[in-house]
């Protein structure tokens, strides 16, 4: 089935790998060398690159916004929606990847335990991981498990806002906008509970649907393309410009800028507002600072974003192990610069074979479903 013609955002590619970066750069840089981790130049690390959160708010944001797109332009061109459809793609996106990574995990346990008779970190219980429910498992027993696993709290979080969303956008579409706003509301109330409560803070869905919601209210504000959208469209370089320069100065002194109570709660909220706006912009607007679509390499690693985000914890750790009796890799040298290249390379070559020869025969089976 051709069905009807579907808008491809080539400028949000980049931005992707760009925001697995911030992820990829928090988690790169390890060592228990006390000289080290008491060096001018971990300290500037841990101050200023280790910031992986500004990911996770870009990728939520990115995902309200395309995720709202994708059912609005479904329901402007066919004048319905299938839920079954849509939540059919979903999984064939998202779940294949996350499967074997289970399955990579559970056969680690078993060869580290059975073959070499080592002790490993335990994973959570599948009940937990089937159920796409990690992030709540980690607020209710913290994260000492699998190293790679952790990071799929993210995936439950998402898998959760797509499920809701489908329901949303199918049965309360005439209550989209106000129920979106009421959720970025729900979703400050709540950081203002947890404030102490890191584990919640950072887990918890209802500290990231805010910005799911934001990037859903985008999305509508876009696609309806009312007066106000003609108008911001054709905003001057000059202001472009200058919210990019105060995004830039966001991350570099992002721990001191919200390191109050305050500013911690309102986080996410200014998260949602750069990158609404670097989206729009991207996306929209006629006056150009630059474009990241005109960078092929960087969009096709774009691309292979799912795969860099699900294979660069299990390279770390297989890294790890297989160096853990060099001395060498200690080093200043190897701490900053050797290790995270090569880990960097291997990540991006088995994200590669696995985009060509997992991922993208299995989403090809997408175009068996769609509404007409």
């Amino acid at each position: 089935m051709n069905g009807y013609p579907k808008m491809y955002f080539k400028n949000l590619d980049a931005p992707r790998f760009l925001a697995f970066m911030v992820v990829f750069i928090e988690h790169i840089i390890f060592t228990q060398d006390k000289a080290i981790r008491g060096s001018s130049l971990f300290h500037f690390y841990d101050e200023h690159l280790s910031i992986g959160v500004i990911g996770w708010d870009f990728y939520t944001v990115l995902s309200g916004f395309l995720i709202t797109w994708i059912i609005l332009e479904e329901y402007n061109f066919t004048s319905k929606f299938s839920l079954p459809y849509f939540w059919l793609k979903r999984c064939l996106r998202i779940w294949p990847l996350y499967f074997l990574m289970i399955l990579i995990g559970l056969l680690l346990i078993w060869a580290s335990r059975s073959l070499l008779g080592n002790t490993v970190s335990d994973m959570p219980p599948l009940s937990w991981l089937l159920t796409f429910t990690l992030n709540f498992y980690i607020v209710k027993h913290g994260q000492n498990f699998l190293f790679f696993l952790v990071f799929f709290w993210s995936i439950s979080v998402e898998e959760q806002c797509y499920a809701a969303w489908g329901l949303l956008l199918k049965f309360m579409r005439k209550a989209f906008v106000p129920f979106c706003a009421l959720l970025v509301m729900a979703s400050l109330a709540f950081r203002i509970l947890a404030i102490h409560d890191s584990l919640n803070m950072h887990f918890n869905s209802l500290s990231w649907v805010g910005n799911f919601a934001g990037g859903g209210l985008l999305a509508f504000f876009c696609i309806n393309r009312k007066g106000a959208f003609e108008k911001l469209k054709k905003m001057p370089v000059w202001v472009i410009t200058s919210v990019y320069i105060l995004f830039i100065l966001d991350l570099i002194f992002y721990k001191q800028i919200y390191a109050s109570d305050t500013m911690t709660i309102v986080e996410r909220l200014s998260a949602t507002m750069f990158f609404g706006f670097i989206i729009f912009e991207q996306t929209f607007c006629e006056n150009h600072l630059f474009q990241f679509g005109k960078i092929a390499f960087l969009n096709y690693l774009g691309r292979i974003s799912y795969g860099l985000f699900c294979y660069h914890g299990l390279i770390i750790l297989f890294y790890e192990q297989a160096t853990k009796n060099l001395s060498s890799i200690n080093t200043p040298l190897a701490v900053f610069i050797i290790n995270p290249i090569v880990i960097f390379v291997l990540t991006i070559a088995v994200s590669a074979l696995s985009y060509e020869y997992f991922e993208k025969p299995v989403m090809s089976l997408r175009h068996k479903y769609q509404t007409v």
